[in-house]
């Protein structure tokens, strides 16, 4: 006998190879698709999160600049220091009458 027929044809000798990478390629994709959705999920909600702290980052902005003007007129002003002292503590001057009035409700 020579060596031609006992060899088996190429095809199926790399058959059993082919389904093997088949199979763990299947495997692999059902594994990613399974996971992909919540991996999705996951990306959005960081996605609608960083949104929020820049809105955040920009409201804090805005309220700093205004803090950093009052503290600069503070500064530069006596006025500005008896309006807070009137307004926000209650304060007056020697000789002053204050009237309070109810909030509203």
């Amino acid at each position: 006998m020579s060596d031609a027929s006992i060899r088996r044809p190429r095809l199926a000798r790399d058959l059993p190879c082919a389904v093997l990478v088949g199979g763990v390629l299947s495997i692999v994709l059902g594994i990613s698709l399974f996971f992909a959705n919540r991996g999705i999920a996951e990306l959005q909600q960081a996605r609608k999160r960083v949104a929020e702290l820049h809105s955040d980052i920009s409201r804090l902005q805005t309220e700093n600049a205004r803090l950093r003007s009052e503290i600069d007129s503070v500064r530069k002003s006596t006025y500005a220091v008896e309006r807070i002292a009137r307004e926000e503590l209650g304060m007056s001057k020697k000789g002053e009458v204050i009237y309070l009035l109810p909030k509203k409700q």
